[in-house]
């Protein structure tokens, strides 16, 4: 089974670590079988250091940058003082693109945009913790 996360909104949107825990677990041993991917906007390189910033260790992690896989893929993007971006299509339909291409059984975001195009085999988990609290 593979399992997605997302960071912003999502796992930095966890002050009562209920999906930190959850997150935690499928990173545990017992786990065995379960790959563990982090799929968020910004550059590899700028995700780790948030993840850094979690406490979260990503060394058996497989980080998926949006940014970094529609550049792969050949889209148009441009980076502004505020951060990278594509058309708003092509943003919302790639965290789908990418759980299609990896497999993903599972993804946690915090964003309902991106459900509507997540392939069949991919369940779509709205994570909105700070809504619980209102």
């Amino acid at each position: 089974m593979n399992v997605a996360f997302d960071i912003h909104g999502t796992l930095d949107n966890d002050d009562d670590g209920m999906l930190r825990g959850i997150f935690d677990a499928f990173c545990e041993p017992q786990w065995e079988g379960v790959k563990v991917f982090i799929v968020s906007g910004p550059p590899v390189e700028q995700i780790k250091k948030e993840l850094e910033a979690l406490g979260i260790d990503y060394s058996d992690l497989t980080i998926i940058s949006v940014v970094d896989y529609l550049k792969r893929k050949g889209y148009y993007m441009w980076n502004t003082p505020k951060g990278w971006f594509a058309r708003s299509d092509v943003w919302w339909k790639s965290k789908g693109m990418i759980c299609e291409e990896y497999n993903i059984d599972m993804i946690f975001d915090d964003l309902i945009q991106y459900k509507k195009y997540m392939p069949e085999t991919t369940k779509f988990i709205l994570w909105q913790g700070y809504k619980r609290r209102l």
